[in-house]
């Protein structure tokens, strides 16, 4: 279990994220790398399987043993036209470890305590994979998009978001292999329909994006943020794999979402 000092729950709900070290011992991590090579290795065999849907300019969705593979096509550099995996959504289905490292008590616990509620819905559980020259990258976004901000099953219960995010470095993260950067404080400017509207939001002068941070992160270490927290990452430019792995969990069952939805408990 892990106890949040008011610096990280004001960091959470103003700054829009923090960082927790060395939550997950070596041990684990390991155990997880595991999990991933077994998902990278299933996923290319589908890229095969699939290889004339596969565009650079769109995701292809190929659901398999309970999990999505979201694949795709690199664009660009010496791996242009091969296949790259996008993310494995739900990844815990098709490898169960995962399932259970996305209950883990101590994910929880911090969930628990920014939605103020014991019981949760996890709606993500994911799979991210970069690895030295396939090109993927996360324009800017809010999480609050993906969850269907204004739509019918967007609910947001505690008026502050209803949803946190957990990112696991599974790998060392550093400014060459692909980090998530963050607009600090971009949180108080509410849901904002990014990317759609990125454009207008910038001549507006509602953020910069020279004020972007990256975070840097040793592997078990976990970034908690808020979901109008604006951030994105660029490719992975170094010789090095940069995998994460991504939990979310929301006030409600009714909010919308990517995975199964299941109900978890912090004890």
């Amino acid at each position: 279990m892990i106890d949040l000092t008011n610096k990280q729950r004001n960091d959470f709900f103003q700054t829009g994220f923090f960082i927790l070290s060395n939550v997950f011992s070596p041990d684990e991590i390991d155990e997880m790398k595991g999990s991933f090579q077994s998902l990278q290795e299933t996923a290319f065999a589908l890229a095969n399987l699939h290889l004339e849907e596969l565009k650079p300019e769109k995701e292809t969705y190929v659901m398999h043993q309970g999990s999505q593979f979201v694949l795709g096509r690199i664009q660009r550099g010496i791996n242009c036209g091969q296949p790259s995996i996008r993310r494995v959504s739900w990844c815990g289905a098709a490898e169960p470890l995962l399932s259970k490292y996305g209950n883990d008590p101590r994910l929880l616990s911090v969930a628990s305590q920014l939605l103020g509620s014991k019981e949760m819905s996890q709606l993500i559980n994911q799979a991210h994979f970069k690895s030295p020259g396939d090109e993927v990258a996360f324009e800017w976004h809010q999480d609050s998009t993906h969850r269907g901000y204004g739509g019918k099953y967007w609910q947001d219960v505690n008026s502050r978001g209803s949803y946190v995010q957990t990112l696991t470095a599974i790998d060392e993260i550093s400014q060459r292999n692909g980090p998530v950067y963050f607009i600090p404080n971009s949180v108080k400017l509410g849901h904002l329909d990014l990317p759609r509207k990125l454009n207008q939001c910038l001549q507006a002068g509602l953020f910069r994006l020279e004020d972007a941070v990256p975070v840097e992160m040793q592997a078990g270490s976990i970034a908690v943020f808020h979901p109008y927290a604006i951030h994105g990452s660029q490719p992975n430019r170094s010789n090095n794999t940069r995998h994460v792995f991504i939990n979310g969990y929301a006030n409600s069952r009714q909010y919308t979402g990517e995975g199964a939805g299941r109900t978890v408990v912090c004890a």
